[in-house]
């Protein structure tokens, strides 16, 4: 994401789309009632012809943000407020597309926080990190997922049934390891990964590897592991056994993930350790006993003026104390059950049995 202008007296903001990460980021900082400015095309009549698809750019009040795994766009729909009056009706409905590459103006009529900028600020940083494909393969069976900077999307699970001791054994084989390559092929194509990550239990992960090494012209760092199956468990294998954080360091779900886990640790222990709900973790943060802050993104994006006014303050106060603020997305499971645990937790610098109060 590049941030082109931001003019706080006019409460407008311009964007470029860089990655698919993105969008997700994008997803949860657009709200309603916002002015978004993109190119779009839309359907127009001209005389007694067919209705044509034409270019155009268009401001709509936002109504509605919908954003799909792997769709790659996010669908912005509202009211049309300003356009070309001679091809649209000001006061209908439409909705623009926004992808990869994309450029978009939004006026936030109420002004933007500094708690809305920060995940914008931390997607800039991030842009440039590549993400990385996770393949969990064994005899018959291999499932591709990849692992971005806002988590990890199942991208697809390919199946073939191979008998050992049919006379075809070998052919089928072959044909499976041929589809597999396919997908990694289009795959590498689209994201430009920063290595591939082999895993699976037995021989066919090493046999995949030579086969795919004789077939791959790219000079892409190819990782080898063991797990424990070819399907989506043995794609989550590869990221609890830590091998991702390993091979890219930057990659945001691992270490949104080891802290989640920090933080559900201390918890199961009863170590005095962790803080959660929103007035204990104020108190700990402005007592400066908090070492980390986390939060997460569905919770940034809350209607709630009040709600917003008091994240915002506990964030400034953990930039005080120097607590480190980590913002923890809903698109992997940890993310989610953090979400549903409230989205607002804090890791302690040590043992606190006094009450909060």
């Amino acid at each position: 994401m590049k941030i082109i202008e931001f003019d706080e007296r006019r409460n407008l903001l311009t964007l470029r789309i860089d990655t698919v990460d993105d969008l997700y980021v994008l997803f949860h900082f657009i709200r309603p009632g916002d002015l978004v400015t993109a190119k779009t095309t839309r359907k127009i009549r001209v005389g007694e012809k067919e209705a044509i698809r034409k270019a155009m750019e268009l401001t709509i009040e936002v109504t509605k943000v919908g954003f799909h795994e792997f769709s790659e766009r996010l669908r912005i729909s509202g009211i049309i407020r300003e356009g070309p009056e001679d091809l649209v009706s000001l006061g209908s409905h439409h909705t623009i597309n926004i992808k990869v590459g994309s450029i978009l103006t939004i006026i936030r009529p109420s002004g933007f926080s500094k708690i809305d900028l920060e995940p914008l600020k931390e997607a800039e940083k991030l842009s440039a990190t590549k993400p990385l494909i996770l393949i969990a393969i064994e005899e018959g069976e291999a499932t591709i997922g990849i692992l971005t900077s806002y988590g990890l999307q199942i991208y697809t699970n390919i199946y073939k049934n191979i008998s050992k001791g049919s006379s075809e054994y070998e052919s089928l084989l072959k044909a499976f390891f041929s589809e597999v390559l396919n997908v990694i092929k289009d795959l590498i194509a689209r994201f430009g990964p920063a290595a591939l990550i082999i895993a699976g239990p037995g021989f066919t992960k090493e046999n995949f590897i030579e086969y795919l090494k004789r077939n791959i012209k790219k000079d892409i760092p190819i990782i080898m592991d063991s797990v424990t199956s070819g399907t989506e468990a043995g794609v989550h294998e590869i990221i609890r056994r830590g091998l991702p954080e390993k091979v890219i360091q930057k990659q945001k779900v691992s270490y949104e993930s080891r802290n989640i886990e920090e933080l559900l640790y201390h918890i199961s222990k009863k170590d005095n350790l962790a803080v959660y709900g929103l007035n204990d973790v104020e108190k700990a943060v402005e007592w400066g006993l908090a070492k980390k802050l986390l939060i997460s993104m569905s919770l940034l994006n809350t209607l709630d003026s009040n709600l917003r006014n008091k994240i915002l303050s506990i964030i400034e106060n953990a930039k005080k104390t120097k607590t480190e603020v980590i913002f923890i997305s809903t698109i992997h499971p940890l993310g989610k059950q953090f979400a549903k645990f409230g989205g607002i937790a804090a890791i302690l610098r040590y043992p606190y049995t006094g009450e909060f109060k």
